[in-house]
């Protein structure tokens, strides 16, 4: 952790005095993967103005499990609401915030989270900094990123309603022109101590039509892990991939001693991930990219090949839980001491994705996509319609169906179809 703290430093004191003096575009710098370019005009900037602006948007949604293989089917309706602040100073200085309450009608109950609170500032226009609450940009496919290990939240298959939760600490960005960029982040939540600090830093170049990343992660009592991402075009297919390797896995797993279950981290040499995804747009109609297609995979090397959830024998629990529940099954233990990562749990992962724009009307988009543990034959397919209009007021319908073996990944809540209705409006 202190070798890859001082690495910082010394990447961030080279490049104080290396740069040329051509000003930088910092105004979408943190909102995108992209590249940042230096600008190549001489001409004088526009005076500085301070702004304050207030945006947001409020999602109405009524959820039911239409059909269960147990004997209830609860229905859910809720109200999510976000207020974001964002407060333009001089010299590159601007503040954000996202607030999201939520109302539970079922239970009565009003949640208010910060998603995000975050500062950003630079050096010169050469180094660029965001300190705070943030969801980071790191990782290249749709839906599994064995890369990312910075934020808190992974990224759902089924559309969620509000914002992902950001991690906390503060992120650099260094770009060399268009061919390089060095990004880290000093991760300080939930330390006690310094010595518990989290880092990750992440080398970024583009060779011709390619951009690729080498990355690494490392935090105190965990094994450090190294990432190789990359985003390249292959004819009409765009193609985007990343893969980690560690000397031991940070992940705990369910095991039996004695009869009991217990939690533990394997031994595994080098384990490895990996995800690959391929996409493609198809002009239908008179536009072009009106219909796009993508496939992605995902190889998890210490996931389970056999699901826990199918093992229905009692055990006794050792551990913390043990002291709220001292028997049940493995899918017990798993939930109820937090070891389940949806998308996570098995070996080998499949996912298809598939996008209809301009259906039946001009505002409306049909989407269908399917994900599947290969492993334990258990999937969901989603299909639903999103309407958005000028007014910026939005609608939507999603049908999930969960298919496959009972007590698997996906079928183990005992939900078979669910529907979502959805009204909202932004401003």
């Amino acid at each position: 952790m202190e070798k890859l703290f001082m690495f910082a430093v010394l990447v961030l004191a080279s490049c104080s005095t290396s740069f040329a003096e051509d000003a930088v575009d910092e105004s979408e710098m943190f909102s995108t993967p992209e590249i940042v370019t230096q600008a190549t005009s001489a001409a004088p900037a526009a005076k500085e103005k301070k702004t304050l602006g207030f945006s947001g948007e409020a999602i109405s949604v009524l959820a039911d499990v239409v059909y269960s293989s147990s004997t209830s089917n609860p229905l859910n309706s809720y109200v999510v609401g976000n207020i974001m602040l964002d407060a333009r100073l001089k010299n590159g200085v601007k503040a954000f915030a996202n607030m999201e309450t939520g109302y539970y009608s079922r239970t009565r109950e009003t949640t208010s989270v910060l998603r995000e609170a975050f500062l950003d500032f630079n050096i010169n226009d050469r180094v660029y900094f965001r300190t705070g609450k943030q969801v980071l940009q790191w990782g290249r496919c749709v839906l599994w990123n064995p890369t990312d290990l910075v934020n808190v939240e992974k990224k759902p298959f089924i559309r969620k309603i509000g914002y992902r939760d950001g991690a906390y600490g503060v992120k650099f960005h260094v770009p060399f022109g268009t061919d390089y960029n060095i990004y880290g982040f000093l991760d300080t939540g939930n330390a006690l101590e310094d010595r518990d600090l989290g880092g990750a830093l992440k080398f970024e170049l583009l060779t011709g039509r390619t951009e690729m990343a080498f990355s690494g992660w490392a935090k105190r009592n965990r094994y450090p892990v190294f990432g190789y991402d990359l985003s390249s075009r292959l004819g009409q297919v765009d193609i985007a991939s990343e893969v980690s390797v560690a000397r031991r896995d940070n992940t705990r797993f369910i095991r039996n001693t004695g009869g009991a279950l217990e939690a533990y981290r394997k031994k595994d040499d080098w384990v490895s991930r990996a995800a690959i995804n391929l996409s493609r747009g198809f002009r239908l109609g008179n536009f072009n990219d009106r219909l796009t297609v993508a496939t992605e995979f995902f190889y998890n090397q210490t996931g389970y090949t056999k699901s826990p959830f199918r093992d229905g024998t009692v055990y006794p629990f050792s551990g913390p839980l043990a002291l709220l529940c001292p028997t049940g099954t493995k899918g017990q233990f798993l939930l109820g001491n937090g070891l389940y990562d949806p998308n996570y749990l098995s070996r080998y992962y499949g996912a298809v994705f598939t996008s209809i724009s301009r259906f039946i009307i001009t505002d409306m988009t049909l989407n269908l996509n399917y994900v599947r543990n290969l492993n334990d034959n258990s999937g969901v397919l989603s299909t639903g319609v999103t309407y958005k209009n000028l007014n910026d007021f939005s609608a939507g319908c999603l049908v999930n169906a969960y298919l496959g073996p009972a007590d698997s990944e996906y079928t183990f809540s005992g939900a078979k179809l669910t529907v979502q209705f959805t009204a909202g409006v932004s401003f």
